[in-house]
């Protein structure tokens, strides 16, 4: 387990993890963690390796944690957990990782920057990413970071198909049997905390929907609802609520409204969510030219 290969820009060498994935390009570096684009060379496929950067306490808490939420999430809106383990090729370092399901496609994120998205995209986006939640929610879950990073737009690339929104890195999620992490709410991405999350209330779902609310949000003005430093967008929320300008469809502004409301008993569901953007979908597929 100790056959090191060279990726794009990592700390450290990365091994051969479990003698079958063999890391060989690095996708994303987070604040304790990188992800690569691995070879299982055992079924010749390739994989998304989440490899932890130190075995600290906190670290091998999380993982056990994301290998808890994952392991028993069966979805197509989730990104799935393949196998997991700690890289114990330098003992006094070991460090864990997760080998998930490789997702061929561009961020959310990328999406926006890249250009504008119809009011139908956006709309499919929130109801694949609401259903996803439903489930999730369903099994007792949070999410936590639901952002346009943790959404991916995969295209299958078949005649009949269109691109699909899946939620993945459940790398914060919590579930809600566990009160002690309930309460601890501060982590996340700051321009999506719920304000709840910024208050480091006890979370519930209702935390989800309004990230994904601000998501929406952002997707229709390709603005962030609350720009600033960590902090000062954190803060913002506190104050005042979303601004939601009237050139977002009604039915749409409406629905982002109550997502974003600063109560969360009076958000909706992610099944309520998953209903309203079906409904919309519907809507403007009726008004359209036969």
């Amino acid at each position: 387990m100790s056959e090191n290969v060279e990726v794009n820009k990592p700390d450290t060498p990365v091994p051969l993890l479990l003698g079958r994935y063999r890391p060989h390009r690095l996708l994303a570096r987070g604040g304790s963690s990188m992800v690569f684009r691995a070879r299982d060379e055992n079924l010749g496929r390739d994989v998304a390796v989440k490899l932890f950067s130190s075995g600290s306490r906190n670290d091998l808490a999380r993982f056990r944690a994301e290998v808890g939420v994952l392991a028993g999430l069966r979805h197509h809106g989730v990104v799935s957990i393949l196998d997991a383990g700690v890289d114990d090729s330098s003992p006094k370092d070991p460090r864990p990782f997760l080998v998930i399901e490789l997702v061929e496609g561009d961020t959310l994120r990328a999406v926006l920057n890249s250009g504008q998205l119809t009011t139908r995209q956006i709309g499919e986006v929130a109801f694949e990413i609401a259903e996803a939640l439903e489930y999730v929610h369903a099994r007792r879950v949070i999410h936590r970071d639901v952002t346009p990073t943790n959404i991916m737009v995969v295209d299958y690339g078949t005649r009949f198909s269109r691109p699909r929104a899946r939620l993945t890195d459940f790398g914060i999620a919590i579930h809600a049997t566990r009160p002690q992490e309930l309460a601890e709410a501060t982590f996340g991405t700051a321009a999506y905390l719920s304000p709840e999350q910024v208050r480091s209330e006890t979370l519930t779902p209702a935390s989800d929907i309004y990230s994904l609310g601000l998501v929406l949000l952002e997707c229709f003005t390709r603005t962030v609802a609350f720009p600033g430093t960590p902090v000062e967008s954190a803060l913002a929320r506190l104050d005042r609520d979303p601004e939601t300008p009237d050139t977002i469809p009604d039915r749409w502004r409406a629905l982002i409204q109550a997502m974003t409301h600063s109560e969360p008993s009076l958000r909706p569901s992610a099944a309520d969510v998953a209903t309203a953007a079906r409904g919309a979908l519907r809507a403007a597929r009726e008004r359209e030219p036969a």
